[in-house]
């Protein structure tokens, strides 16, 4: 059986999980070491490593000569582990999602009814907000084995919610990894504003702090017009909305993914009773019962706390002409790949 950290460590662990480099990682960790008892130090610096990847303790040569793994050692725990992880008894939920699609508000509704925690799984860190933390917000979010093989192993499941477009690639680790995909999307106009008030407030928030590694937008953004602002948005990310939609559309008629697919507009702001069988049948009703996820999709005061601007369909009416114009050119190219009436409300 293998050592598992104390309490005490793990609650360290976790406070490590948000600590960055320049906030004296290293130092800060190896001071606390130095308190551990010597036959529980290696046990409790690699939960902390587990923790915060960019962890690794000062050792002298003798003692990484004596900790290092070969290649081959390697793949037997990595085979090991992803076999274990294909079998393991515990449901495992991707959210994969368009922004300002209420993603983070059902995600959250996943996890309160299941009691499942929140995962993140396109980084090694602890979760999504350690993650952000270190920095991870302009990568892409494609999915990391190694957070696909840890959560996969914790024993519980997980609800994760990304922003990730799908890739054959992608659809073989779903596969592999046995995770039920639950794509959410929206009109993008009505994205494009909601998207646009999240920044603003952001900035508010953040007062003079340079938020580019959170959004990668200029510092100016605050103090631009609407209209530059949606058309700074729109050159960055209309063509993301529709490689993530067709992405998944495509993936599903090759028979790769086979998805549950919720509209903003549609289902969210439709029957929640019907919203909430959707999801409760195709995630499993013993998990995930259909009355518990009723109240919690209709529960408007905890959307609120889960970034849920107005929750109204027809916000992208404000959207100028110049916006829109810039959109639906892009659009034009893919018209016969698919039908994007509920993407342009059109």
């Amino acid at each position: 059986m293998e050592d598992a950290p104390d309490s005490a460590v793990r609650a360290f662990a976790a406070y490590a999980a948000t600590v960055t480099l320049e906030n004296n990682l290293i130092e800060g960790c190896d001071a606390y070491l130095q308190n551990v008892p010597p036959d529980e130090t290696l046990t409790a610096a690699a939960a902390i490593n587990f923790a915060n990847p960019f962890y690794l303790p000062g050792v002298s040569a003798d003692e990484v000569r004596h900790l290092e793994v070969g290649s081959w050692e390697l793949a037997r725990f990595i085979f090991r582990s992803r076999l274990t992880a294909h079998h393991a008894d515990q449901p495992n939920v991707l959210v994969a999602c368009a922004p300002k699609s209420a993603s983070t508000f059902i995600q959250s509704a996943l996890c309160h009814v299941s009691g499942l925690p929140n995962v993140t799984l396109n980084s090694s860190a602890d979760r999504p907000a350690a993650a952000s933390i270190l920095g991870i917000d302009l990568r892409e979010q494609e999915m990391d084995e190694l957070a696909l093989i840890r959560h996969g192993l914790n024993g519980r499941g997980y609800v994760a919610q990304h922003h990730v477009r799908a890739t054959p690639y992608l659809c073989a680790q779903i596969d592999r990894f046995r995770i039920r995909p639950v794509v959410t999307y929206r009109n993008v106009f009505d994205s494009l504003i909601s998207l646009d008030d999240m920044l603003l407030a952001a900035r508010r928030e953040a007062g003079n702090q340079d938020l580019y590694f959170s959004d990668g937008l200029p510092s100016s953004y605050g103090s631009l017009p609407q209209e530059e602002r949606l058309l700074l948005l729109a050159g960055r990310m209309a063509a993301w909305y529709l490689q993530f939609y067709l992405s998944w559309r495509k993936a599903e008629r090759a028979g790769l993914v086979a998805p549950l697919w919720i509209s903003y507009d549609a289902d969210f702001l439709g029957d929640k009773a019907v919203l909430a069988d959707r999801l409760s049948n195709f995630l499993g009703p013993d998990r995930f019962p259909h009355a518990a996820l009723y109240h919690a999709l209709a529960d408007r005061e905890r959307g609120r706390n889960f970034r849920l601007n107005q929750g109204v369909a027809g916000r992208g009416a404000a959207v100028p002409q110049s916006v829109r114009d810039l959109v639906l050119r892009l659009y034009e190219h893919y018209a016969g790949d698919d039908d994007f009436a509920l993407l342009l409300g059109i």
